[in-house]
């Protein structure tokens, strides 16, 4: 057990803003031009929201708490986010980061480099935690699912859209916005 004199100085809030880092997290669906895009789109806009309401000297030196990306297991890397999604993201109200507009979201596969410094992988259904599982064994401990399996809403009616970002939205909350998880 180290002495007094051997402990470090305690941090600054600025130099503890430095080397704290928001959680990871990639959400991961199949062609990453729906579901993956409005989760990370979501969970982005909850935690933006969550941060511009702390006060001004806090807000300094405490970074977002989840950052959020997406990819797909059968994606075709460059397909622009469906338009349906985009429109039931903005009826909802869901505001775009800077650092990830939805808007300007292209698909892209999920690569062992992302797996790798992700937190967090999310499958928006069973099929793909499964998936993830048999492609990223190793990274199994932090491999989970929506807490409600999330339908693929690819090529149906914005009204499937809004159905499918309000589950989203739910299923969001619950992992990474709730009291119980301290965020």
């Amino acid at each position: 057990m180290p002495t007094l004199t051997e402990q470090k100085p305690l941090a600054t809030p600025a130099q503890e803003a430095e080397t704290a880092r928001p959680l990871r997290v990639c959400f991961v669906c199949t062609g990453n031009t729906c579901r993956s895009p409005m989760a990370a789109a979501v969970a982005n806009a909850l935690a933006a929201k969550i941060h511009d309401g702390l006060p001004e000297a806090v807000k300094d030196c405490l970074p977002l708490s989840v950052e959020a990306i997406s990819a797909g297991l059968a994606a075709y890397d460059g397909d622009p986010i469906s338009e349906n999604a985009v429109r039931a993201l903005e009826e909802a109200g869901v505001a775009p980061v800077p650092e990830h507009d939805y808007h300007t979201h292209t698909a892209h596969m999920l690569s062992p480099e992302i797996a790798e410094q992700c937190d967090w992988m999310v499958g928006l259904s069973g099929n793909h935690v499964m998936g993830l599982l048999m492609q990223y064994p190793q990274y199994a401990g932090k491999i989970i699912g929506m807490p409600k399996e999330i339908s693929d809403p690819w090529g149906q009616d914005l009204s499937i859209y809004k159905t499918c970002l309000a589950e989203i939205t739910e299923g969001v909350k619950a992992l990474f916005f709730s009291e119980k998880n301290g965020i």
